[in-house]
């Protein structure tokens, strides 16, 4: 190896020698000991340096990296590092060796990810966990999910939540129309967020790369659409027509057309029966389709329905009295699925449901709904605001505030306080039981449209509870 004091012009000039046996040439600073330069047969060029281990003497040798990506300068002033730290006992070779091997064993994001989803997913209600899946399926791990967990950056996190922004909405649809998503990018940032930081908790990962950023969408706009009483009547009138199966004939564009379609709606009755009930108890739709017969109690005095906490949104089992009209409703609904289904609304397996083994997926109304959009006469609403609807109509015939919380099964305005969390249990009943009759009895008025007399308002509930 010749010995040579380098410069910078020699380095960017120096060519490969052929010699007998040889693939590459070597020159080593005369300035800094140890620093070599290297030139393969390809004419590409390298800079290392060589030490003897200082616990044993052993030689060995760690490169720096290409020229002229590093230049002389920069190689003197690493190799004099390395030197420094080769004194002191270091192996700075084996420190590299070992942070390749973790560097390949290290997890993916996708990898990550389905750890927090495995430790994580019991506790959430099957509807927030199927929901946390897709958008890690649909956004997240296109984006980020072959990535080392540890090499994703907040610029990485940026341009996901950038390439969320700009898709369009799932549920749009017509010839040119693109429907932007309103508050899903927020929801996507959450779960990155969350699982990053949930990685950093297990000492996973030494840093979260979502700190310092801010959500997508800056300032959330809370939805504030509600059925007025014309709506109501026109929605439920509609769904009273669904047909009882869909038509499984295909039409020339593709799409399957349903029976009645030219009279009715293209909609199946069971889903309309689900989509009714939920406006009726104002419970949320994935626990409506989700009711399972032992959930009901229909006694002739107290009928009651109770949401298992495995399958509410808070996790807190939640009981529903059941109004004349909701109990009604849940009798078709048991007639239309069978005597021998332990499910309110069996999922469709097939032409025929008696193959079903489980319930109506939770997401079946709402894909229902977007179908039979153009014949509801009803526009610019969701599912979701058929449960505002409810609460927003309960208001209005005198439901007091707190009642109408607890129908709605909101845990603060129970588990808020300590009194409420922890001395508390009374199950409001009751007041919940005075609310949904009185609802259900005016929702059946607004339908006959019958709702502008005897409108009761319900002075007694507000005093019950005025003190709770």
């Amino acid at each position: 190896m010749a010995l040579k004091k380098l410069n910078a012009r020699f380095v960017e000039t120096v060519a490969f020698k052929a010699a007998e046996g040889s693939t590459r040439n070597e020159w080593r600073d005369a300035d800094v000991r140890g620093l070599e330069l290297r030139v393969s047969k390809s004419g590409l060029k390298t800079w290392a340096f060589r030490y003897r281990r200082v616990s044993d003497g052993t030689k060995r040798t760690i490169t720096l990296g290409n020229c002229p990506d590093h230049s002389l300068d920069d190689a003197r002033v690493w190799a004099l590092g390395v030197r420094a730290a080769v004194a002191k006992g270091a192996d700075p070779a084996s420190e590299k060796t070992a942070a390749k091997k973790a560097r390949r064993a290290a997890e993916t994001f996708s990898e990550v990810a389905d750890e927090w989803l495995e430790r994580h997913g019991p506790t959430k209600s099957p509807r927030a966990l199927a929901d946390d899946v897709s958008m890690l399926n649909r956004h997240i791990r296109p984006e980020i999910g072959d990535m080392k967990a540890c090499d994703v950056t907040k610029r990485d996190v940026i341009a996901l939540l950038d390439a969320v922004a700009t898709k369009p909405d799932a549920r749009g649809k017509g010839v040119g129309e693109v429907r932007r998503m309103t508050h899903r990018p927020n929801r996507v940032f959450e779960v990155v967020r969350a699982i990053f930081r949930w990685a950093v908790s297990r000492d996973l990962l030494k840093y979260d790369p979502t700190v310092g950023v801010s959500p997508p969408i800056k300032r959330e706009k809370a939805r504030e659409r509600q059925l007025t009483v014309e709506e109501i009547r026109t929605l439920w009138r509609a769904l009273d027509g669904a047909p009882v199966e869909p038509n499984r004939e295909r039409k020339a564009d593709g799409s399957f057309g349903a029976k009645g379609a030219t009279s009715g709606i293209p909609m199946t009755k069971a889903v309309a029966l689900a989509l009714q009930i939920s406006l009726a108890t104002g419970q949320r739709i994935g626990e409506v389709t989700g009711i399972n017969r032992a959930e009901l109690d229909l006694n002739d005095t107290a009928p009651v329905w109770t949401i298992p906490g495995e399958r509410s949104k808070n996790r807190e089992p939640h009981r529903v009295p059941l109004s004349p009209l909701a109990v009604a409703l849940i009798a078709d609904a048991r007639k239309l699925a069978g005597e021998d289904c332990e499910w309110l609304f069996p999922c469709a397996a097939g032409k025929f449901r008696v193959a079903a083994s489980g319930p109506m997926d939770a997401h079946a109304p709402t894909k229902a709904l977007e179908r039979a959009r153009d014949k509801l006469a009803v526009d610019h609403f969701r599912v979701h605001d058929l449960r505002r609807t409810a609460a927003t109509q309960m208001g209005e015939i005198g439901v007091n505030p707190f009642a109408i919380s607890l129908v709605l099964n909101h845990v603060s305005v129970r588990r808020g306080t300590v009194t409420g969390k922890v001395y508390n249990h009374y199950s409001y009943d009751r007041e919940k039981r005075d609310a949904l009759t009185a609802w259900g009895a005016h929702l059946e008025r607004i339908v006959s449209g019958a709702e502008a007399h005897n409108v009761i308002r319900l002075m007694s509930i507000d005093s019950s509870v005025s003190g709770a």
